[in-house]
């Protein structure tokens, strides 16, 4: 008898300190988890950051959003234009666009951004992009599991389950996140990221452009590294039938659903919702862009855009309205514009960027004269 109470005792004074163990590992990951930037997941965001957050009050504009941002706006064009048609708005801009960023990295991006920088920010571009694709080929990245937070984490679950197709995605893809949220909290295999961010290694100075503003065309990039993959992508996926066949493809999706407002991430519709009034509680503009030639996303993208105030919104959706953007001399692959495509499109997009600033400053002024009445 004496020796069942012994044994158990050890059993229960064993499973104290396994307990403990695990309560002190979890506190010090908090700790750890506590002490990085919202940004030191991804080294080119973290690069971006670093270089933004030493000269934030020269900024007051914003561009925030995936590759297709990264790539396309040039803030010294942009800013070349505004001065030149709308000085009164001094507008300043940085891009912050990353390769695969998705949507929900991207709002997340923003809230920090305008938690901390909030009073220096006039104007912000969120480009939609992909808004889950977690696949197990991701599981244990930094990449992706930085941008998961308790505040978070539950609208990026239903978000992929009302984006994905078939039961299987549906269950497997939040199961996913959900797995990688746990990692974050406890930092599975993060020490030496923890510490290359710490050493202030975690950075890749290319990664900001030769102006140092964050725009980098796909271009200058396969010249600075000559022996990376966007030599075989321009080669590879520049060919008139690749570019022909997205073009098709996004014309047939455009048509089909540049009309439809159902089908769309509710989750998603409210998070940008809920962005764009905190926004506007700051008298800041906000413009949510649908970039071009995104293929078989536009079949959840195109609606969930159309859900989205008509002043804060811009949609190069439509391949027939801006037939530049589908030729072959201002494309680098199937989907990225080369560097004379980016200086186009950048002139294209500040001036319908600045008719709905205008717009949004006109409502503001019409809200103002009701509450004086």
């Amino acid at each position: 008898m004496q020796h069942l109470y012994t044994s158990s005792s050890r059993m229960i004074k064993l499973f104290k300190n396994i307990a403990l163990l695990i309560l002190i590992y979890f506190v010090v990951s908090q700790f750890a988890v506590n002490s990085l930037p919202f940004s030191w997941g991804n080294t080119r965001l973290n690069s971006k950051y670093q270089a933004y957050k030493k000269n934030a009050d020269e900024y007051n504009t914003i561009l925030m959003g995936a590759s297709t941002t990264y790539r396309h706006i040039d803030p010294t064009i942009l800013d070349e234009y505004m001065k030149e048609n709308a000085p009164d708005l001094e507008i300043h801009s940085f891009n912050f666009g990353i390769p695969a960023n998705r949507t929900p990295q991207s709002i997340y991006s923003l809230n920090v951004l305008l938690d901390e920088y909030g009073d220096n920010i006039d104007y912000i571009v969120l480009d939609l992009s992909e808004l889950t694709k977690m696949g197990v080929d991701n599981l244990h990245k930094k990449e992706m599991l930085y941008w998961y937070t308790k505040d978070n984490i539950l609208s990026i679950v239903n978000t992929s389950y009302e984006s994905e197709k078939g039961l299987l995605n549906q269950i497997g893809v939040p199961v996913l996140y959900v797995f990688s949220y746990v990692e974050k909290l406890l930092m599975v295999g993060m020490g030496a990221a923890m510490l290359e961010q710490h050493a202030g290694l975690n950075v890749e100075r290319l990664s900001l452009g030769p102006d140092g503003n964050g725009y980098y065309s796909l271009d200058q990039e396969m010249i600075d590294d000559p022996e990376g993959d966007l030599a075989l992508r321009y080669s590879i996926l520049r060919t008139q039938d690749t570019i022909d066949f997205r073009t098709e493809q996004c014309l047939r999706l455009y048509e089909k659903f540049h009309d439809v407002n159902s089908g769309y991430s509710k989750t998603m519709s409210k998070e940008l919702s809920k962005l764009i009034k905190k926004c506007n509680s700051r008298d800041i503009k906000i413009v949510v862009m649908l970039s071009q030639r995104l293929g078989d996303r536009y079949e959840y993208l195109i609606p969930l855009h159309n859900s989205l105030p008509e002043a804060n919104k811009l949609s190069y959706a439509n391949p027939s309205a801006y037939p530049f953007l589908n030729d072959r001399e201002n494309l680098f692959d199937l989907a990225h514009l080369n560097k004379p495509g980016s200086k186009l499109f950048t002139q294209l997009f500040a001036g319908q960027f600045l008719d709905r600033i205008r717009q949004q400053q006109e409502a503001g002024n019409q809200y103002d004269q009701k509450d004086q009445k």
